[in-house]
């Protein structure tokens, strides 16, 4: 009768242990890794990039043989959730956005203001800060499609990754998106927005071109709005003037030659604002280091280093003043003068706000080649 007794008690104790019958399998749920946003004839469009990600543990063990497949879905509808809401209804399955790694933002969309996104984006649980941000002028599902050389997970692309190329040739600085949310919060301050498009013209695989993801440029942002868009070629002084870059290419001509070839590294940039009665001034100092890649005209290290801060110089010059061309402030300059000297900035903004012009802008730029790699200069 005690053995009777033990074994209710037991079965009893049993119904209340927690379980795992409501587990999902990993194959069970779809896996959002990218999503985008655009506006198509005043309709919302909603992208996802969803990977099978039991095929990607696979590849762990060995060197895949074939493609990983790579699902490219959209939805539409009145609001951005509505677009969300149509493509649920083909899902089949859990839609699960805890692994969002990147979200990419359409031109047009980027025009009307950003507001619709960040009220999606904040309001959701599931989605955090910590996504990589990209623009793009391109269409967006032509970007999910892209996946990298030699069979390799989708997450090995510049979409996913980008500080990966970026360490070694920084031109671009990547995005999170907090630190787009908080940067544009700033006030007088301008955003980069890294933009991503498609090259066809640079790899070819079996003869065929192998179109590949490239940072293509950069949106302006000012106060949560897209400003304007620079191609990378038209902004290259911005690199020296950006504490994230890590290493750069830099080449010196001499009478139109290529004469040597350096690359520079981790600036160091001072921005003073200087006031004298109504005008206000900006003297920035940059000083960077790095070392030789390759000598083609032989010149005293000296020289050579004048030679690199003057071309440092005046890419930065060049591009500073591209941007007060188009009424933009690249070298944030007023957010200089917003940290540095706040009473003066409210006094400027009272007069209708700070005229740049190209004498406001004095730079300094001081250069040390610290080796020559494996061959002695």
């Amino acid at each position: 009768m005690r053995r009777i007794g033990k074994l209710a008690i037991l079965c009893l104790l049993m119904t209340l242990l927690s379980g795992c019958w409501d587990i999902k399998d990993i194959q069970e749920m779809n896996y959002v890794t990218s999503i985008g946003f655009e506006l198509e004839n005043n309709q919302y469009q909603a992208y996802v990039q969803m990977l099978d990600f039991s095929s990607v543990a696979k590849t762990e063990s060995g060197k895949p043989t074939q493609a990983l497949p790579v699902l490219v879905g959209v939805g539409k509808g009145e609001t951005l959730i509505g677009a969300f809401n149509d493509l649920y209804r083909t899902t089949q399955m859990r839609t699960v956005f805890g692994q969002l790694i990147t979200v990419v933002i359409g031109e047009n969309l980027m025009k009307t203001g950003m507001k619709d996104v960040w009220e999606l984006l904040t309001r959701y649980y599931e989605f955090r800060y910590t996504p990589w941000l990209f623009g793009t002028k391109q269409p967006i599902d032509d970007l999910f499609k892209i996946t990298p050389f030699f069979y390799l997970s989708p997450l090995m692309s510049v979409l996913n990754q980008p500080m990966e190329s970026y360490k070694q040739q920084s031109l671009v600085a990547p995005l999170t998106m907090r630190e787009f949310i908080s940067e544009t919060r700033e006030p007088g301050n301008s955003t980069f927005l890294p933009s991503l498009s498609v090259s066809n013209h640079t790899w070819k695989s079996n003869n065929q071109q192998k179109p590949m993801l490239t940072i293509d440029g950069i949106f302006i942002f000012k106060e949560n709005r897209a400003q304007n868009w620079f191609g990378w070629e038209n902004v290259l002084g911005l690199r020296w003037v950006e504490p994230k870059t890590q290493r750069s290419p830099l080449l010196i001509r001499s009478e139109g030659k290529p004469q040597a070839s350096v690359s520079l590294e981790s600036p160091d940039i001072k921005i003073l604002p200087s006031i004298n009665k109504d005008q206000v001034t900006f003297d920035m100092e940059v000083k960077l280091s790095g070392y030789i890649s390759e000598i083609l005209q032989p010149l005293p290290e000296e020289e050579l280093e004048r030679k690199v801060a003057a071309e440092v110089q005046k890419e930065i010059r060049d591009t500073y003043e591209k941007g007060l061309k188009a009424n933009l402030d690249l070298m944030r300059l007023e957010h200089a003068l917003y940290r540095q000297n706040n009473r003066t900035w409210k006094l400027v903004q009272d007069r209708g706000g700070l005229q740049l012009t190209p004498e406001s802008l004095r730079i300094r730029v001081d250069v040390k080649l610290n080796h020559s790699g494996k061959i002695k200069y």
